[in-house]
């Protein structure tokens, strides 16, 4: 059983955003090979430390960070959804940031023990490119999060991603 870190963009004015993030945590959370979901949305809003701060204040900003970033050193596989309202070429800022943290992360701890890389699955219906350190980086591409619900997470395949790219 693996632990996922869901990274997407979730602030766009209508909403759509969110509800992906809601429809694909929901398809991870039926997967039988999936122990834990880790949304950044769903764990900041639900920390108790976190709902006690002012949003958007230094402290609250500080802590947020810090919350995500150790959801990220908990997962076993980073889960994005690279589809984006106020971005064409895929993702957003921190969903971004989040992948190139991955990235570093898995240099860091695989270098000294030649460990495999931890795997990157993206999902993406909409978006017709992604970035190419997006592309580069995923492990599993798809265009059908129904595929999440029963792709193993705890022996994904390799399946690039071969569309355009920015």
């Amino acid at each position: 059983m693996v632990k996922v870190y869901l990274a997407g963009p979730f602030f766009d004015k209508h909403g759509f955003e969110a509800r992906r993030v809601a429809q694909v945590k929901a398809l991870l959370e039926c997967n039988a090979t999936v122990d834990a979901v880790f949304s950044p949305k769903d764990e900041t809003d639900q920390d108790p430390d976190i709902q006690k701060l002012t949003p958007m204040s230094l402290e609250w900003r500080q802590r947020v960070f810090q919350c995500d970033l150790d959801g990220i050193k908990g997962a076993d596989v980073l889960v994005v959804i690279a589809d984006s309202e106020t971005n064409l070429n895929g993702s957003d800022d921190g969903t971004t940031f989040e992948v190139g943290y991955w990235h570093a992360r898995n240099e860091w701890q695989r270098a000294p023990q030649s460990l495999p890389p931890l795997p990157v699955v993206v999902v993406a219906q909409v978006t017709e490119r992604l970035n190419l350190m997006l592309a580069e980086a995923t492990t599993y591409f798809t265009d059908t999060p129904l595929d999440l619900r029963d792709l193993d997470f705890a022996h994904i395949p390799v399946r690039a991603y071969h569309g355009a790219v920015i």
